[in-house]
């Protein structure tokens, strides 16, 4: 009653609407009870709630396991009284408002935590990463999107071996990732993106084979791509996008479980791996910004429901994969400033789902298939700075959610069609 009575001062929320003195706490809304009748869980995530949490009271209870009040306007302080929780295995306090304080300075009290989620808070100064150290349980770290001190990678993190998942994303880490990264087999999910990490990516990424999700973007790594990726087989999403790699994309031929797979703005070269056609989960692949060669193979998006390519700005050579919206789900083809040539492929008058469609900047030529200038949902269609010959077709009366259409430098001919002026952007 004193964490309704000091909550239900500040904010406008129906959290609280079951919670009354002379009925059991145990079916007040959020709040779960153990066998004995003492309160076990408080979850009030998404309840609009505003103000101080009162840590003073939510820890006199002795039995309680998991706190969580994720996505809320809590604010500062956070009380030291968090230090009582003793028994805590979950606390979520991720997406509040604690913008301008820190993380309570001892937390190694709470040794029975296995899932710590405090990303989108807002948190500045220094993160306590020596109460890590009686942590050994966790097995979920979620620390992403603070303001921290800058920082090297804590080897306290680094000796938590139950953790399968770990977000350091947007912290302020700098320095290199240290070789014990290893060491955390179990890890299914890792991400570290947006902070200032330079250096190798290393090698010891290739130990972890459980991961299905390593999001490196945003960082200044340089080198290769490690030898040891090979070795993820379980990869289902990987994202290295704006760093300063290098070199060619040998070891992804193995990942035949990605569906995610984005390298945009990188140094990277060579060849797409043919094998990369073949990947039967794949769905998104973004290599814009790169200096990769030779042609793209032929049977690339054909098997899943594929919906995103990215592969502007290389020297990509030969044609256009035919096949990318063969599951019809298709909305992004971003193929601009290559070196494609032969013709715009008639599978793609039928991808209704097409959003847009750049492939402007090459050496096209041939029609443009009829049925590609009407389609329903494409809001831009760019084939300027080709050899594309032939009409603007009618069926452009189709195209009601067209916007900008570019076909500049190009070898067009005929009339423009009066059935430009159907293609009206419906609302």
């Amino acid at each position: 009653m004193q964490l309704k009575s000091s909550l239900l001062e500040t904010s406008n929320t129906n959290a609280f609407i079951s919670w009354e003195a002379n009925k059991s706490m145990c079916n007040f809304t959020g709040i779960t009870c153990n066998s004995d009748g003492f309160v076990t869980e408080i979850k009030l995530s998404y309840q609009n709630l505003t103000g101080v949490l009162p840590l003073d009271s939510i820890c006199h209870l002795q039995s309680l396991e998991k706190l969580s009040f994720q996505s809320n306007y809590l604010h500062c302080p956070i009380m030291d009284h968090l230090s009582n929780c003793v028994n805590l295995q979950c606390l979520d306090l991720s997406n509040n408002n604690f913008t301008g304080c820190s993380v309570p300075a001892d937390m190694s009290s709470l040794s029975q935590l296995q899932y710590l989620y405090l990303n989108e808070c807002g948190f500045s100064g220094t993160f306590p990463w020596k109460s890590l150290q009686n942590m050994t349980g966790l097995v979920h770290l979620s620390l992403g999107d603070n303001l921290f001190n800058p920082f090297s990678f804590p080897k306290e993190v680094l000796k938590l071996t139950n953790l399968t998942w770990l977000n350091l994303s947007n912290c302020s880490i700098q320095g290199t990732i240290p070789a014990e990264i290893g060491n955390l087999k179990e890890l299914i999910n890792l991400e570290l993106y947006l902070n200032n990490l330079i250096g190798d990516i290393p090698v010891e990424i290739g130990n972890l084979l459980n991961l299905s999700w390593l999001d490196l973007s945003d960082n200044s790594f340089t080198g290769k791509l490690p030898a040891g990726l090979r070795n993820l087989t379980k990869l289902e999403m990987f994202d290295a996008s704006r760093n300063y790699l290098e070199g060619d994309l040998f070891e992804l031929r193995f990942l035949n479980n990605l569906v995610s797979l984005k390298l945009s703005d990188n140094k990277l070269s060579g060849h797409v791996p043919a094998e990369l056609g073949e990947f039967k989960k794949l769905e998104t692949l973004s290599v814009r910004r790169n200096s990769f060669t030779g042609p793209l193979p032929q049977k690339l998006g054909s098997w899943a429901e594929f919906y995103t390519i990215d592969v502007s700005k290389n020297f990509f050579t030969g044609p256009i994969p035919p096949d990318m919206c063969k599951q019809g789900t298709m909305r992004y083809l971003l193929m601009l400033q290559n070196n494609l040539t032969g013709e715009i492929p008639a599978s793609y008058a039928n991808c209704s789902t097409l959003r847009f469609f750049k492939v402007n900047d090459n050496s096209l030529s041939g029609i443009v298939p009829a049925g590609i200038w009407g389609l329903p949902n494409v809001y831009t269609i760019d084939i300027a700075l080709n050899y594309i010959e032939g009409p603007i077709a009618s069926d452009i009366k189709n195209a009601k959610s067209l916007a900008q259409l570019f076909a500049a430098n190009n070898r067009l001919s005929g009339e423009l069609p009066a059935e430009i002026s159907e293609a009206t952007l419906e609302q």
